[in-house]
């Protein structure tokens, strides 16, 4: 068989496009090196990895470290039919790659040409390969795929599979350490895998996207690209270029607070131990992994927010202005993608199935990553239906609070209690019981004063009697097990007669009574003891051992500024009426979307392969939780739009391109 070899311009980042397109091919030649069985061609094609901007009103543009856009490896898939729904593959080539840094590449519009608009990190400089006749038929159309960094990831390259098949199949790594945790660092024998990004024919943004607007993957290699010979491709200016993004996200987590605070004149301090994530896609033989390709669905394009958002803000889903080069006058970004774990929709009665997410609850040991550290994760999104804590993606974050041992009281999550004042605070909610105490003790107290034999004044003279007795019941707090899993602590409470003191005969002011006559008062005391002795645990007391607490935060990725929430604030905790199931209205928002609930607010948590989501923690307050939380419990029971969730934080999310999305957190 005859061969046609491929000349490929490379490059690393983040998006799929093409380069520049001179010395254009006649049609006639394009026929001749393409359709006719037999003959050769040279085709020039390049890659290039662009960085992303964080959203279409912030260009917040960042190549990141060196191993972030490392190439190990590539292959070049190519596919052939009329258009990017019929094509079907042709067989995937290993090729070898060159790469050269863009200059200036992180400012828009500043960015070396072709690729002027500053968005792509590295390029491949000019490769050669040969490649088998793609046997072409009359309305055949050839596109490329490349997949960089694949190694062992479960793709298959099978001949004449639709590409709408082969995009599905599912990644089985990324190019980190251990896929089957789920997150950690790069592996960098291997880097990080890197396919075909999805663009969009029309804008989104400043302007409604047109009801033509298509969103393609393959990168069509034109006419112009093929030569009829080696030397005229290594001479040629035209290139058909392949634009590709990262399949990891990248998660950064920076704490800037120096103190905790519990109210204006309460202000902790405290160690950052490090964060984990928790609720996170993962790889490897067991895991669910995802997409190779970014999936991304076409009714998302006119999407559009409330109607007073900023006009650059509303149809988020694509991005506002061309990228790369100003050839490229019909690209423009894409900005959410479709997850293999992305349906998890309620049941009528608004529970859900169990979603295949590691880290559910998070261990002491996994909170390893230190401030201002980076992991890198799979994706993970979801509809609207699904925007729950059991789906969403979370970081966990481990602070030591200074002083050693502490105690919280349910209900009362922000008071800091220690060993010494924890009786008297477990006793405010034993009231009953002390007035029952009182009681019973002040009565047998009056009995044996009032008895003619009375065992306190017995044998005394009547100047000698005592006529009263004050005392003080004080609270014992014994403390027992404590509950791993929750941090509640068991204990026992019981109060203790002390501080007794006397008035003898017609004295005015109480002087200690004596031990002895103390000691006659041992029944008394059992009579406390009686009341008490039962009422074991009735309150519910956490144990913060060492000062140890955690918080949480979820990760956004349109967050408040692209999707605002609109309901009020009384129904947060009403799952009904937050995320009422398609077809009901919703009860409270001053907006009601109805059934266009996925319009309003789809992507409004999760998190997207090739973003960098930079959490800033700007605020603590309260003392969060004595054990990392848990959510592997009942799905759908607390929604993630909850606005004061007992433990959590609030964090300010910024993503990079990398897209980066920044978060403000505020526990």
């Amino acid at each position: 068989m005859k061969k046609l070899s491929l000349f490929a311009l490379a490059a690393a980042g983040l998006l799929l496009g093409a380069c520049s397109s001179d010395d254009k091919v006649a049609e006639e030649a394009f026929n001749k090196y393409n359709l006719i069985e037999g003959q050769s061609a040279w085709i020039s094609v390049g890659i290039a990895l662009p960085s992303d901007p964080i959203t279409r009103a912030n260009e917040d543009l960042n190549d990141g470290i060196a191993a972030e856009y490392a190439v190990n490896t590539a292959k070049l898939v190519l596919f052939k039919g009329a258009n990017e729904d019929e094509a079907t593959l042709i067989k995937a080539y290993d090729i070898d790659t060159e790469w050269q840094a863009e200059g200036n590449d992180n400012v828009p519009g500043g960015g070396t040409a072709p690729n002027n608009a500053g968005e792509v990190s590295h390029t491949t400089k000019k490769i050669v390969k040969e490649i088998d006749s793609p046997k072409l038929g009359g309305q055949d159309n050839l596109y490329g795929y490349v997949i960089l960094n694949a190694g062992d990831c479960g793709i298959a390259y099978t001949a004449e599979m639709p590409f709408s098949e082969f995009k599905e199949q599912v990644l089985k790594a990324i190019g980190i350490v251990d896929e089957t945790k789920g997150f950690g660092d790069i592996n960098t024998d291997k880097g990080l895998v890197m396919t075909n990004v999805p663009i969009a024919s029309n804008p989104g943004g400043n302007a409604e996207p047109d009801e033509a607007t298509k969103i393609t993957t393959l990168a069509p290699i034109n006419k112009e690209a093929v030569y009829d010979t080696k030397a005229a491709a290594q001479e040629g200016t035209a290139v058909a270029c392949i634009y590709v993004e990262r399949a990891a996200v990248k998660v950064e987590v920076e704490n800037k607070v120096e103190k905790i605070e519990l109210d204006a004149d309460t202000k902790l301090a405290f160690t950052f131990n490090g964060w984990a994530l928790g609720n996170v896609n993962y790889g490897g033989d067991a895991g669910t992994g995802y997409y190779n390709t970014r999936q991304v669905d076409p009714e998302w394009n006119t999407y559009n927010n409330e109607e007073t958002a900023p006009s650059y803000l509303r149809w988020r889903m694509i991005g506002r202005t061309v990228f790369f080069d100003e050839d490229h006058t019909t690209a423009y970004r894409t900005y959410f993608g479709r997850d293999v774990n992305y349906t998890n929709a309620p049941a009528a009665d608004n529970t859900f199935a169990a979603t295949n997410l590691l880290n559910k609850k998070l261990t002491d040991a996994q909170y390893t990553i230190a401030d201002k550290g980076c992991t890198y994760t799979y994706e993970n999104t979801f509809d609207e239906n699904s925007q729950i804590w059991a789906n969403t993606t979370y970081v966990g974050i481990k602070v030591t609070i200074a002083g050693g041992d502490f105690y919280t009281i349910e209900g009362q999550p922000n008071t800091k209690i220690t060993l010494e004042t924890l009786p008297g605070e477990v006793a405010k909610n034993h009231s009953t019981v002390i007035s029952e105490a009182n009681a019973a003790i002040q009565a047998a107290i009056k009995a044996d004063l009032e008895k003619l034999t009375s065992t306190l004044n017995e044998g005394k003279k009547d100047d000698e009697k005592i006529t009263k007795v004050s005392y003080t019941l004080t609270p014992v707090v014994t403390l027992g097990t404590r509950d791993a899993a929750t941090g509640k602590i068991a204990y026992t409470f019981t109060l203790s007669l002390t501080n007794v003191k006397n008035l003898i005969g017609d004295a005015t002011s109480y002087t200690d009574m004596a031990p002895a006559d103390v000691t006659k008062l041992e029944a008394l005391t059992e009579v406390a003891d009686a009341l008490t002795a039962s009422h074991e645990g009735t309150t519910v007391v956490y144990q913060f051992v060492g000062g140890v607490t955690y918080y949480s935060t979820r990760i956004s990725h349109f967050g408040d500024v692209e999707t605002p929430w609109s309901t009020s604030a009384e129904s947060y905790n009403q799952y009904d009426k937050i995320y009422p199931l398609d077809g009901q209205s919703l009860e409270e928002p001053s907006v009601n979307y109805g059934t266009d609930r996925a319009n309003a607010w789809l992507g409004r948590w999760g998190i997207v392969r090739n973003n960098w989501y930079k959490l800033t923690i700007d605020e603590i307050k309260g003392l969060g939780s004595p054990v990392p939380e848990d959510y592997s419990g009942e799905a759908g029971g607390t929604p993630d739009d909850n606005p004061e969730p007992k433990y959590y934080i609030s964090a300010h999310v910024h993503i990079l391109p990398w897209a980066v999305r920044n978060q403000s957190v505020k526990f």
